[in-house]
């Protein structure tokens, strides 16, 4: 009889790389096409194919790993970042229909804000200011 292993939350899952590469329609349910991560143009054609059809989930394409660290979360929402190739090509902008590398991004924040540090800290200093505001809203109001 086989032993069956036990796998523990924190242990590593070893993900079939096909199953990485799969993209998916708008609604989650259809395998609608596939992208190995490998070159942003690849995608870009996979997509025009796809939107022939049907809608792709830009949401979760796949190989969004290959955004880089300090790109996620507060950049990637701000500077829309739906994925990047192993090249460090970029699929950006509100409908997906740009191509920026990650070069390109970081000198943008460079720029306007002096580096992505200082982005961040400014929208944490924003975030803490808008609190203050409700809660001497919320203050004013109970009185």
């Amino acid at each position: 009889m086989a032993e069956i292993g036990r796998r523990f939350s924190l242990d590593k899952v070893k993900v079939d790389p096909i199953l990485k590469n799969k993209i998916f329609s708008a609604d989650g349910d259809d395998h609608i096409g596939d992208w190995d991560g490998e070159c942003i143009d690849d995608l870009i054609k996979e997509i025009d194919r796809i939107e022939e059809r049907t809608d792709p989930n830009y949401s979760s394409l796949p190989h969004r790993e290959n955004i880089p660290e300090d790109l996620r979360l507060e950049v990637e929402k701000d500077f829309p970042i739906w994925t990047c190739d192993i090249k460090e090509r970029c699929l950006v902008g509100d409908a997906g229909d740009d191509i920026k590398t990650v070069a390109e991004i970081r000198e943008f924040y460079k720029n306007e804000y002096g580096g992505i540090e200082n982005f961040k800290e400014k929208l944490r200093l924003d975030r803490e200011k808008f609190i203050q505001e409700v809660k001497n809203r919320s203050e004013q109001s109970d009185l």
